[in-house]
């Protein structure tokens, strides 16, 4: 009984910790991104000392953006095939880290929500497994993700407290991996499409 009480609260300072996050940035909490983050609570349940990225994604990304990565149209983005994923590394990095909110087009479709944060529960070595999976998955043939870059990425956007947007996530100092040569060899994402 102990036990289920302790989950109880965490799961209250969770929720409570990601609503006030999104309010602070000015959203106003719709219902949807309220069931999104009762789904990602769910999902943050079933943790795993795994450092596997197909469990990791199964367990905490599968109810939003789908087991064949092609998310539900209109509602949460697909990952199969999107520069999102396959583009630049510092910036998927740095999505999932600090999460993103608001407008933010892939492929033909706009979409507008929000994705919380997951800094405070991967690690850098999840981190790295889960995006290296993304990334490899479904028609997707990009490089994978190492700790090390994950590591780069969370200590220069260590004061970060709110979710990214797509406008910030265009910025050439808001891309790539600081401090790794892909940052300097690899060229600004500048399609504008997503």
């Amino acid at each position: 009984m102990k036990f289920l009480l302790f989950v109880l609260n965490l799961e209250t300072k969770i929720l409570t910790s990601m609503a006030r996050s999104l309010i602070s940035t000015g959203c106003r909490v719709s219902m949807l991104t309220m069931i999104f983050s009762l789904i990602t609570f769910s999902s943050m349940m079933a943790q795993t000392s795994s450092t596997d990225g197909e469990t990791l994604y199964l367990t905490r990304c599968n109810s939003c953006h789908q087991a064949d990565g092609e998310g539900i149209t209109g509602v949460f983005p697909p990952l199969n095939e999107v520069d999102w994923v396959t583009g630049d590394k510092g910036r998927l990095i740095r999505i999932i880290l600090d999460g993103v909110m608001g407008e933010m087009q892939v492929g033909n479709t706009v979409y507008s929500g929000a994705m919380p944060p997951w800094k405070t529960f991967l690690n850098d070595q999840e981190t790295a497994a889960l995006l290296s999976y993304i990334r490899t998955a479904w028609d997707n043939n990009a490089s994978a993700v190492t700790e090390n870059e994950v590591k780069l990425v969370r200590k220069a956007t260590a004061g970060r407290t709110q979710a990214w947007t797509a406008e910030e996530l265009a910025a050439k100092e808001n891309q790539g991996v600081p401090g790794a040569f892909s940052f300097i060899l690899a060229p600004p994402d500048t399609s504008g499409s997503n």
